[in-house]
């Protein structure tokens, strides 16, 4: 699958330094050493601060031209909605024309909390969201199960958005990423790996995980409190194994045949864990490609 996008959620790291990038490798260099490993990138900072056109542009200018960009869209858009989100949805379009026009435009993401039930006011909300995004390659990422439901995906299918299939820990309200539960819709398949922590996913919950343990990417072990986590991200502290990476080799498989543009990003970042993912399931794809060989 030579059109097959693959990357992580964010790439400005420093713990990666010696897991992903080499150790004497400069921080403003990070950008150019990824680009020469993957070929897309999920921008995340978006959502926290909001983009300029010259901002995103040296994103592309930096990886010289190299990657595909999925942006993340403002908080404003998706999490802190207020009654002038038309407002941050004009300043969100300014900063993406370019990268569209460049055609190095993979996906507006919008990822909406938990929070974000389906009421009647929340659909209609969508529904503007979108059609005020026209034009744009938009993708819509659910964390409530509520949503997932074939008048929601004809509904999307009808506006010309596309769905978000999360691979996350198997909880009460989250949506079942475990089987194929949310079909792929238009021209887009999006996949997006968070990693299956179910212990550290609510970290206001009583009975949460305090003291997690995983493999770092060069095949150390380190065991963090929720406190100690770099990135302050417990929930995506996952590495996952060979066997569950091929779970997604059919998966990939099925929807380039149904001739859609499939994109692979690994959310589960700290210590290196998504990018080192990302490069074990991009050699196993390459490896099925040729049969085995």
């Amino acid at each position: 699958m030579s059109d097959l996008l693959i990357g992580t959620s964010g790439y400005d790291y420093p713990e990666w330094k010696g897991v992903f990038y080499p150790e004497n490798l400069k921080r403003k260099d990070f950008l150019i050493f990824y680009a020469t490993q993957f070929n897309a990138l999920e921008l995340n900072n978006t959502f926290y601060n909001m983009p300029t056109e010259e901002r995103l542009m040296s994103f592309y200018e930096r990886s010289e031209g190299k990657l595909s960009f999925s942006v993340k869209a403002n908080r404003l858009l998706t999490h802190e909605i207020g009654t002038d989100w038309q407002v941050a949805a004009k300043d969100f379009k300014e900063a993406l024309k370019p990268l569209n026009e460049k055609e190095r435009l993979s996906a507006v993401l919008f990822q909406f909390p938990e929070s974000f039930h389906y009421t009647k006011d929340n659909r209609i909300y969508l529904a503007k969201l979108i059609a005020e995004f026209e034009g744009f390659p938009v993708m819509v990422e659910f964390r409530h199960k509520e949503w997932i439901r074939d008048s929601v995906f004809a509904g999307l299918e009808k506006r010309k958005a596309g769905i978000v299939f999360c691979d996350m820990p198997q909880l009460k309200n989250l949506p079942d990423g475990t089987v194929m539960g949310t079909p792929f819709i238009g021209v887009n398949a999006y996949i997006r790996l968070h990693g299956r922590n179910e212990g550290a996913w609510y970290a206001h919950a009583p009975k949460v995980q305090t003291s997690i343990t995983f493999a770092h990417a060069n095949g150390a072990k380190a065991t963090y409190t929720a406190r100690e986590t770099p990135n302050g991200s417990d929930r995506y502290c996952y590495d996952y194994s060979d066997e569950e990476l091929a779970q997604f080799i059919p998966i990939i498989k099925a929807a380039g045949r149904e001739g859609r543009k499939v994109q692979v990003y690994f959310n589960n970042h700290p210590n290196g864990s998504g990018a080192k993912n990302a490069i074990g399931l991009k050699k196993m794809i390459e490896k099925d490609e040729s049969g085995g060989n």
